[in-house]
């Protein structure tokens, strides 16, 4: 059967100019914009929590002496004095620490923990592995103040020994891995309505593990032990509401050919509603972080690149902040109960998580002191999915700011680092020319790039893909829209295969073919739209190209763009474009008038667009009705209906 090139041609064709959606097809949707919550709101409220003065009426004083009695042997609890008020009904500990193993030990260490309502029947009960399947009240509130990590450092650098032990020879000479800071406090830290859930635990198994990999070697089976018990305790707790205020952090770290430093501050931290890995809400307010990296050495001898990337001698500063950050729906508890009992979700699943909605408010970005980005705003929306399928996923950011200027100081500097590192003493004078020319050249477009509105690009940017699971439709769409340069957008329309089409080739014998004919048989163009407004950005760039050129005069280059003035570069680009409308015309007739609306787009601007919008969805019933004949181009044109249009 004669094969229909054209087809496929035309179809990648359309894909890759992303063509308009037919009218069964959305339109761009109305990304939601702003904060999924009320910020203020919900900032008060889990303020209010640190505020509460609470009173518990004929209560008696906490009595942690049977937890102690039943730990195992790899946990500790101590204090050193206890005090009880009975007018407010707490009980204060001073120095309470919570350890882990023995050497060496770490843990969480409280300054003070004031606790009301203690109930440890349920938890004397767990530890002793009784009473798995309850669920129960464990304590009413818990006020910590400074509360900080001890042995962490310690408890790392004796993982990373046994990590670069067990590679031994495959890593360089001299490789270092290891914390030499790692602290933490927190000035408050509430929790109220804390509670145990049933206890969920099913070691995976030797076999098991093989099934997976037969390269994973056995001791790693001791590391998903580990992994899978911190699932089952934390899925084992549910609170009410967590919030603490005040956390700095330090922490410094070898790492192969560099040495690493960070240190944050987070102003208010609160969480509500936890079930395991659920949470309802969790925000963060106040957030500065900070990181430096100093790349001192080469990972082999006479090498200029470390294993990061950078060259040898270079130093790296990243910071970031933010105003708020809120999490909301974020449900992975279900998936995680999974993963503790050594199972593995079937696609009848189908409510399995959600990645929750993030919202971030004043965001701004440095490396090297240089402001990278801001935006005021930023979303990223994944709270809906088919078992481990996302049928809803968006992207956003507005009021942003990309500081060109500062980046390509930034990559300045990293060029002049990596020239230094391979230059040699005996370096010839053409190539020290040639060197020096380059440096001349970055420096020249940095400095001209403010004069030409380049050095900053203020922008607001939407991405959206979404999946109907009972149908098939799958929609994508983007909007980038950069006020004083351009305006983007792209719309695409496809149908692939439902649920139940994706169930039956998963649980399938060969699933590859199974999956591959499921594709076969429900695949669909159903359109796609690509469109382009120019808001000044060409003639920015022109002046830019325009103002570069007249610095090189003695360059052919720098000589052509320096005499010719914006207008006149559009003007010739346009005349290049229109070159080709014979050869195109030769090949596919209606090129010729494409090419012609793009050519008049770069020389007066406007708005140019390129749509496919076809009579029927294109799928493999329909390739197959056409045929054995190619059609003929205007044939193509009205199967996909294609336009091209460019209006000022």
């Amino acid at each position: 059967m004669k094969k229909k090139h054209w087809l496929s041609g035309a179809m990648a064709a359309a894909l890759l100019t992303a063509c308009t959606q037919n009218s069964d097809t959305p339109q761009t949707p109305d990304t939601p914009v702003g904060q999924t919550i009320e910020s203020s709101a919900v900032i008060a409220n889990f303020s209010a929590v640190l505020d509460e003065k609470l009173t518990v009426e004929d209560a008696g004083e906490a009595n942690l002496s049977g937890v102690v009695s039943v730990l195992p042997d790899y946990a500790s609890l101590s204090w050193d004095s206890q005090s009880f008020d009975a007018v407010s009904g707490a009980t204060q500990f001073e120095n309470l620490a919570f350890g882990f193993g023995s050497d060496p030990q770490f843990g969480l260490l409280f300054e003070t923990a004031t606790i009301w309502g203690l109930e440890t029947d349920l938890l004397e009960a767990r530890l002793a592995g009784e009473r798995l399947t309850e669920s129960g009240a464990l304590f009413t509130r818990l006020e910590g103040t400074n509360v900080s990590y001890f042995g962490v450092t310690q408890a790392f650098n004796g993982l990373f020994d046994m990590i670069l032990e067990g590679a031994g020879e495959e890593l360089p000479e001299g490789m270092e891995l290891a914390f030499d800071e790692f602290e933490s406090n927190t000035e408050r830290m509430v929790m109220t309505g804390v509670s145990l859930r049933p206890w969920e635990l099913v070691p995976l198994s030797q076999e098991a593990l093989s099934g997976l990999d037969e390269e994973i070697p056995p001791e790693a089976l001791s590391f998903v032990h580990f992994g899978q018990q911190m699932i089952a305790v934390s899925r084992s707790i549910a609170i009410d509401k967590s919030v603490s205020s005040g956390t700095v952090a330090n922490l410094k770290m070898r790492q192969p050919g560099a040495e690493w430093s960070a240190d944050f501050e987070i102003g208010l931290v609160g969480a509500d509603n936890i079930q395991g890995f659920d949470v309802g809400t969790y925000l963060v307010q106040g957030y500065t972080g900070n990181q430096t990296s100093a790349y001192s050495s080469a990972t082999l001898p006479g090498e200029v690149v470390t294993m990061s990337g950078f060259p040898a001698g270079f130093s790296l500063a990243q910071s970031e902040s933010y105003g708020m950050s809120a999490v909301t729906n974020l449900r992975l508890d279900k998936a995680m109960g999974y993963l503790a009992r050594s199972e593995l979700p079937g696609m009848d699943e189908r409510d399995l998580l959600s990645l929750g909605r993030w919202d971030l408010t004043d965001y701004r970005a440095q490396l090297n002191d240089r402001e990278i980005i801001t935006a005021e705003s930023a979303y990223f929306h994944a709270d809906s999915f088919e078992w481990i399928i996302p049928s809803d996923l968006s992207f956003g950011m507005q009021g942003a700011n990309l500081n060109t200027g500062e980046i390509t100081g930034f990559v300045q500097i990293l060029l002049e680092v990596f020239m230094d590192q391979s230059a040699s003493d005996d370096l010839g004078e053409t190539e020290q020319a040639e060197m020096d020319l380059v440096r001349e050249g970055i420096q020249k477009a940095i400095d001209l790039m403010p004069e030409h509105g380049l050095d900053k690009i203020p922008f607001d940017v939407e991405f959206r893909s979404t999946w109907d699971a009972d149908g098939g439709p799958a929609d994508f769409s983007g909007v980038f829209d950069a006020d004083g340069f351009s305006k983007t957008e792209f719309e695409l329309g496809l149908t692939l295969p439902d649920y139940a089409a994706v169930q039956a080739a998963y649980e399938a014998e060969d699933q590859e073919a199974a999956f591959e004919e499921s594709f076969e048989n429900m695949f669909a163009f159903r359109g796609a739209r690509y469109s382009e407004q120019d808001k000044g950005g060409y003639d920015k760039l022109f002046g830019f190209a325009h103002s570069l050129g007249k610095e090189y005069p003695d360059q052919g280059w720098g000589a052509m763009l320096g005499n010719m003035e914006p207008p006149q570069l559009r003007a010739y680009l346009g005349t290049m474009m229109r070159m080709g409308k014979a050869s195109a015309a030769a090949e596919f007739p209606p090129a010729a008038d494409w090419l012609e609306s793009y050519a008049s787009f770069l020389e007066s601007g406007g708005t140019f667009e390129f749509a496919s919008n076809p009579p029927q969805p294109i799928n493999k019933a329909f390739i197959d009705a056409q045929g054995d004949e190619d059609p003929e181009p205007e044939e193509i044109v009205e199967i996909f209906g294609l336009t091209v249009t460019h209006t000022k």
